[in-house]
């Protein structure tokens, strides 16, 4: 017969204690499970925080590029409307059947001659800043060299970014602003002011906008005239 087995008491409570560390299969399952929920809150609120800090950021260059336009006008009493053909011109919508207001999509060029630098020597564009004086500086651009909003771009259209101003040309403190052919669902708008710019920025949810049901809408209009939301 086999002698019995002397198993002293530090064995039993050394195997006890290393199947106590071991993780089982479930334990490892819930651990992951936890780290995934975790890490798609963080995700979440990153993104969130994101969006909003592209938000402010594309609301203040709308607010400069505003009071840029406005000191434009202080220094040389009229606005900028005279635009050549090489810079994309706007006009406003119905406006009470008076003139319609104008401007023009900020490019290169303009975008240059704002910051005080001639890089053309068409003297109808030079002509828009004479006495080159920097009325704002642009952070940043597309590859076409226009300025851009802080957002990243959804198409290729490298002038989705972009910024359009117009001017209250007939002096009735009202701009009508007309819908945006590149953007899904916009409407023409009258707002009161003596400048309003804009630009295209990416919906806030999936490609939809909280008040557009079932229609997706890929992009929306942000102009100087909206109110900040940090959605």
């Amino acid at each position: 017969m086999n002698a019995p087995t002397d198993v002293s008491p530090h064995t039993t409570l050394r195997t006890f204690r290393a199947r106590s560390a071991a993780f089982t299969l479930v334990e490892m399952l819930i651990v992951i499970s936890i780290i995934s929920v975790l890490l798609g809150m963080l995700y979440g609120s990153l993104e969130r925080a994101q969006k909003y800090s592209r938000r402010t950021i594309t609301f203040s260059e709308l607010k400069n590029i505003e009071a840029a336009f406005k000191q434009y006008y202080a220094h040389y009493q009229v606005w900028p409307t005279n635009v050549p053909a090489s810079v994309e011109s706007l006009v406003g919508g119905d406006d009470g059947g008076m003139p319609q207001d104008s401007g023009f999509f900020i490019n290169k060029e303009m975008a240059a001659l704002l910051q005080g630098r001639f890089t053309t020597d068409d003297p109808q564009l030079r002509a828009f800043n004479p006495d080159g004086i920097p009325f704002i500086e642009f952070s940043r651009s597309n590859a076409e060299g226009a300025p851009v909003n802080a957002f990243k771009p959804s198409g290729t259209d490298l002038k989705q970014r972009g910024y359009k101003v117009l001017f209250d040309v007939n002096g009735n403190r009202q701009i009508a602003i007309p819908a945006d052919a590149s953007v899904p669902g916009s409407q023409a708008t009258n707002i009161i002011a003596s400048v309003a710019v804009w630009t295209v920025i990416p919906a806030n949810r999936a490609g939809t906008t909280p008040d557009s049901g079932s229609q997706p809408i890929t992009e929306m209009r942000f102009g100087s005239w909206d109110t900040f939301q940090a959605q």
